[in-house]
């Protein structure tokens, strides 16, 4: 049963995308203005030092969109004090959260061992200015946890969840967001659409992941935060409640989340 489709005026919130990629370089600036004039706002999550500056200028540009500053585990061969020290800064200098930090050991671009230092580094920098964290994970979740787990609690969201309802259940029990995007949307996905229906409401988040992760209707293509309200219909629809109640709770979470409230 269809739970209907998202108005064009209810306010939307991308919990992670990344606008500052070369992949908006022709567009960037009319992509932004539609998004605020379709009251779509966004988090811009940093991958590197370059990035996560980049981030922190679009949000100074542009009220509906709030930044995150992190070193990708991609990135995490190039840590440095350095390069923690200028995070510090930009973190200070109005960011919302730290990241995007994790493991990746599908791609394995940094070493496994330096990942997980730099994953604990990023997670005690954001104990210390109080801050929530960006996580990235893939095909590392035994190692995720298990650093997760040291050190103490923190707060923040597993972006692009794809799991089952036992990580589901591992997640929420560390008192940690989940973020759902556009695979939600596959086909294959079935345990994922199978565990969202009881994630409790006020632990969800939506995102893009943009320029990756399209939903199905548009795969092979760019994804922006404008298509966050196909998740939010695919989400809502499995939920069984009305689209516009399920963008405004997670739109709440977000806001509560990151401790900042975008404006258009």
């Amino acid at each position: 049963m269809s739970a209907g489709i998202l108005e064009q005026t209810m306010r939307l919130l991308d919990s992670h995308a990344h606008l500052d990629f070369p992949q908006f370089a022709d567009d960037r600036g009319e992509l932004i203005a539609h998004m605020r004039s379709q009251q779509v706002a966004a988090v811009n999550v940093g991958a590197d030092v370059p990035s996560s500056r980049d981030s922190v200028e679009l949000a100074r540009d542009h009220p509906h969109v709030m930044a995150a500053c992190g070193v990708h585990p991609h990135d995490a061969k190039s840590y440095s004090p350095q390069m923690e020290q200028e995070l510090v800064e930009l973190l200070r200098g109005g960011a919302v959260a730290v990241g995007e930090c994790g493991l990746d050991f599908y791609r394995d671009l940094s070493p496994r061992d330096v990942q997980a230092q730099v994953f604990r580094a990023q997670l005690r920098l954001a104990r210390r200015l109080d801050l929530p964290v960006v996580l990235h994970e893939r095909a590392a979740w035994p190692e995720f946890v298990e650093v997760l787990s040291e050190g103490g609690p923190v707060r923040g969201v597993v972006h692009a969840f794809g799991g089952d309802a036992a990580a589901a259940r591992q997640v929420l029990e560390m008192g940690l967001h989940i973020g759902i995007g556009g695979p939600l949307t596959y086909p294959k996905n079935s345990a994922l659409r199978e565990s969202v229906r009881s994630i409790p409401l006020e632990r969800l988040l939506v995102e893009t992941d943009a320029p990756y992760l399209p939903p199905q209707a548009f795969r092979g293509k760019r994804n922006d935060p404008l298509k966050v309200r196909l998740v939010v219909n695919e989400l809502a629809g499995l939920r069984r409640m009305p689209p516009d109640e399920l963008a405004e709770a997670t739109w709440d979470n977000a806001c509560r989340l990151f401790g900042a409230e975008p404006s258009f």
